[in-house]
């Protein structure tokens, strides 16, 4: 994940391919090491924490590496309006942040909140914003939204080969920050104000 995030720096059309690609293999393959080491029995806190660690480290880099690389050589002209090419660095900083925090703002309501373990998987699962919804249709509108991580991670070596991750970059810089802003709120909400005696 690192190497393929310092990658994009570059700009290069084959490697932003590959290093677009590497990340939806890697992507895949920390979705399933958990699993396997649940199944195999050698889960272990020292695990979940480089796990934890991961995240909170390669997502960032990876959008900050993106802005880099297009303030370097993305376009600084859409629809005929001129773009200072900074925009890309505080695109790639606020996507970072803002993935960042989506991750981080769980943690902390599970920190301040802690939920009953009886409802773990369903938890897991459909976490707190689709509580409120059928599993089935949060399901479908996650597998539907551009701003899942997982979609994200699919989206990227297509951005890749059309050349467009200069609109990639500027799309999830906007986006996320709002999102975790959104995210943010919802949580809030579900913490009771006060702690029942």
């Amino acid at each position: 994940m690192i190497a393929a995030s310092i990658a994009f720096i570059f700009n290069n059309y084959v490697i932003s391919i590959i290093a677009g690609i590497c990340w939806v293999l890697a992507y895949s393959m920390d979705g399933a090491d958990g699993t396997i080491a649940r199944y195999k029995n050698i889960k272990s806190y020292r695990g979940k924490y480089y796990d934890l660690i991961n995240h909170r480290t390669t997502y960032p880099l990876l959008m900050f590496c993106i802005g880099l690389g297009m303030w370097r050589y993305g376009r600084t002209e859409f629809f005929g309006i001129t773009i200072d090419p900074m925009i890309y660095i505080i695109t790639g900083f606020l996507a970072g942040a803002g993935m960042w925090m989506i991750m981080d703002l769980r943690e902390c309501h599970d920190s301040a909140y802690p939920y009953d373990s009886t409802d773990k998987d369903d938890y897991d699962t459909q976490c707190i914003e689709g509580k409120n919804v059928s599993r089935k249709t949060f399901l479908i509108v996650m597998s539907l939204n551009p701003l899942s991580f997982v979609n994200m991670m699919f989206l990227l070596p297509i951005f890749a080969a059309l050349k467009a991750l200069d609109i990639f970059i500027l799309f999830y810089g906007f986006t996320y920050p709002v999102f975790a802003f959104i995210r943010y709120i919802i949580l809030a909400r579900d913490i009771p104000p006060r702690i029942a005696s």
